[in-house]
């Protein structure tokens, strides 16, 4: 930690002067990004600390903190006392005693100082324990461990569920709904029961009103069991079986050896109950990462809207039974571009970081073959550091990283080639794979909206463009200022070749690849929404990716509704949110399933599962892009806050983020729009407020000029961007 005095928050607040109010003691305790640490094992002998500067006042800062860490004996004794520190880290701050011995438990509290001395109460302690080997560096689970080594992540935790209809039909037949499918299992809780043998069938599809369907279509889950109720037992659970597709031969997990097997079911028909059977005695026990389901909320003026949140919201918590991003249940496999949307959902509706980099550092270890999904290792990777500002992974990843951008493929305009004889023994084994990659576009093949697939594919080299971006500026997080310039160049180079060799000047259009006249809307999606559409086409592209809707895949349509929002296009991009067409969250639901699926509809993948998180785009869409919370650097040292609602009349949310929940309020009335918004302590924040009178917007009922604790910063295309510490504030502006 720096024990030199914190700059530009402290300076900042010494400037506008906080209240006179202590700040009350910190809270959200993380050690090495955990927040349930007492459930799991550090492996780090010198670990990293965050906390949550609990301060109300406006432009409240952290100026100074202590941190004490205690052994578990009693009394406890102290290992590390940091003193009073100057500084204004709150999240990642290093240990710095003597080295953490294996094995051994202990805790940690924390104080802080605000930017007038005002002292804070101790924080709560915080428990945790230590691996039985420890290290002192960042470094990843052996890949042998698969999905066994719970060190520096979450434990699996169960939780009961207990039916919210109960339908008794006669003979002992009942008909059981617990209102959403979750991976669990069922137990029938009864002590004393009578000898008897159920037949309980569990599943997630109904086949008509209050009736399970039996042989559901594709990976649909449908499973019968016998359940043998056995006198001097309290608790009788099924015993669930699961196997891999028969073509499936590697690459699938199993569960964490000391859980029991689940399957995703929302509705139980239990067969053969006896006299005294209640269906009370029925619970579900359900298997999950821990969730906090207060993180986040959203509510609007659209039911529609709050309704695809929801659904959204709890397809991400529900997908966390394996304790890593699975594809759903039918290959129980991680995959890259699957993982890069559930963490970015996963950030958004939960203070969870540790899951999402298990799993990307899983995905280093053991790639998949398709070309693009190498790329998403490297979207993941900025990810990962622009929400917890912890560059450890990204220095430990750098070389493999490298690798991912395919820069090896690139042929002398910098663009790569999809070429099996390019791709060498040595180029696979720089990936840690063993097959030769293929350009995947999309998935499934039938919602590529006609794309030709091209050895110079046009979005294969749309994503090797933004990685070449993003090396620039991971470089530049680890230090490593003298390969910026390298990464910079390689990156010209590829946004000048595209342009020359996919865009078509005379129907200002991208085609699909080298040689190809076909333009799909994923080779127009993809260059707008990585930046590589220059500022005089760009109203043209996303002119062409209205008209085409929602020609793509639920995997695509991420990147789809990014670029909308992020190019002017936010009423059509809500109009695909809340369409009701084919490819619709509206249609997943009306199909049954209350957990997002692997395809908008069965008819477009006959074999897919109910239960994908990469199928849940809204759950992260909403707060990204229509509340407008993004971390402007890493860490949310720096927040940006740019509400786009389009038709809606107003929404409140509260968004999460490592530095505490960012809540913000819309009101739109005719001629007025009303925003507040609370920021964390320690924070900056760019507030982006339409207006057409920038003079006339007013903070707390005073014009901006008399309010001391802003700036306003510019007023730019009918935008007013107004700077602020942390805080609460409400804006009102003339529209």
């Amino acid at each position: 930690m720096h024990r030199s005095p914190a700059l530009q928050l402290t300076l900042l607040a010494l400037l506008l002067g906080p209240s006179s109010a202590a700040p009350s003691a910190p809270v959200g305790l993380m050690i090495e990004l955990l927040s349930h640490a007492e459930t799991t094992v550090i492996r780090d002998a010198a670990p990293e600390f965050s906390w949550i500067v609990n301060d109300t006042a406006r432009s409240a800062v952290q100026a100074a903190c202590q941190i004490i860490v205690e052994s578990a004996e009693n009394p406890p004794q102290t290992i590390w006392d940091s003193g009073k520190i100057l500084s204004s880290e709150s999240i990642n701050a290093p240990y710095q005693g003597k080295l953490l011995s294996p094995g051994q438990k202990y805790s940690w509290r924390v104080k802080t100082w605000d930017a007038k001395d005002h002292e804070s109460p101790w924080s709560d302690p915080q428990r945790f324990q230590t691996a039985d080997a420890v290290t002192t560096r960042h470094e990843w689970a052996p890949a042998s461990r698969a999905n066994a080594d719970f060190t520096n992540r979450h434990r699996l935790i169960t939780t009961e569920d207990t039916p919210i209809r109960a339908i008794d039909r006669g003979n002992g037949f009942w008909w059981i709904d617990f209102g959403k499918a979750s991976f669990g299992n069922l137990v029938v809780r009864w002590e004393n029961a009578p000898s008897a043998t159920l037949t309980v069938g569990l599943g997630e599809m109904l086949a008509a009103e209050d009736r399970l369907e039996r042989k559901p279509p594709g990976t649909v889950r449908y499973q019968k069991n016998p359940l043998k109720l056995e006198p001097g037992r309290s608790e009788h659970p099924v015993k669930l079986s699961w196997a891999p597709p028969g073509w499936m031969r590697e690459g699938f997990l199993g569960l964490p050896p000391e859980c029991d097997q689940v399957m995703p079911f929302r509705y139980a028909e239990i067969e053969g109950a006896p006299a005294g059977f209640k269906p009370e005695r029925v619970i579900r026990k359900t298997l999950s990462a821990p969730f906090d389901t207060t993180a986040s909320t959203f509510t609007s003026s659209s039911p529609e809207l709050n309704a695809i949140w929801d659904f959204c919201k709890y397809s991400i918590q529900a997908t966390t039974f394996m304790g890593i991003y699975v594809d759903g249940d039918r290959e129980r496999k991680p995959y890259e571009a699957d993982a890069f949307l559930n963490q970015l959902s996963h950030y958004t509706v939960d203070r969870e970081y540790s899951t999402a980099r298990h799993t990307h550092e899983f995905l280093l270890q053991r790639p998949t073959w398709p070309l693009e999904w190498q790329h998403h290792s490297v979207l993941m990777a900025w990810e990962d550091y622009l929400y917890t500002g912890n560059p450890d992974s990204l220095a430990t990843s750098y070389d493999i990283l490298s690798a991912k951008t395919l820069k090896a493929l690139a042929r002398e305009d910098g663009l790569i080639m999809e070429k099996t004889g390019a791709q060498s023994q040595e180029f696979l084994a720089s990936l840690n794979m063993n097959e030769a990659l293929k350009t995947i576009v999309d998935w499934p093949a039938g919602e590529r909206d006609g794309h030709q697939i091209t050895p110079v594919d046009a979005v294969a080299n749309a994503f090797h463009y933004r990685t070449l971006i993003l090396m620039a500026r991971i470089a530049e997080a680890i230090g490593k200022n003298d390969e910026i310039p390298v990464w910079q160049s390689r990156a010209e180079k590829v946004r000048k070749s595209y342009q020359a060799v996919f865009f078509d000047e005379k129907n200002s259009i991208y085609r699909d690849g080298e040689n190809v006249k076909h333009s799909s809307q994923h080779a127009n999606l993809f260059p707008l929404v990585f930046g590589l559409v220059p500022q005089d086409h760009r109203e043209t592209i996303t002119a062409t990716i209205k008209k085409r809707g929602m020609a793509c895949s639920v995997y695509v349509s991420q990147y789809l509704l990014d670029s909308l929002y992020e190019n002017g296009g936010q009423e059509h991009a809500l109009e695909l949110m809340l369409s009701k067409e084919l490819r619709s969250w509206h249609n997943m639901m009306e199909k049954g399933s209350s957990i997002a699926m692997e395809a908008w509809d069965q008819s477009l993948k006959p074999n897919q599962d109910w239960n994908h998180a990469w199928g849940a785009a809204p759950a992260n869409i909403i707060p990204r892009q229509l509340v407008g919370v993004r971390p402007l650097e890493p860490g949310f040292k720096r927040i940006i806050i740019q509400p786009q609602p389009a038709g809606l009349k107003h929404f409140k949310a509260s968004v999460p983020s490592i530095r505490g929940p960012i809540h913000v309020t819309w009101h739109r009335k005719p001629g007025l729009t009303t925003l507040r918004v609370t920021i964390p302590a320690n924070t900056l924040a760019e507030i982006h407020l339409p207006s057409q009178r920038p003079a006339a917007i007013t903070e707390g009922g005073k014009p901006l000029r008399e309010v001391a604790d802003l700036k306003a910063l510019r007023h730019q295309n009918g935008v007013a961007v107004i700077e602020v510490a942390g805080g609460t504030y409400e804006f009102v502006a003339p529209n």
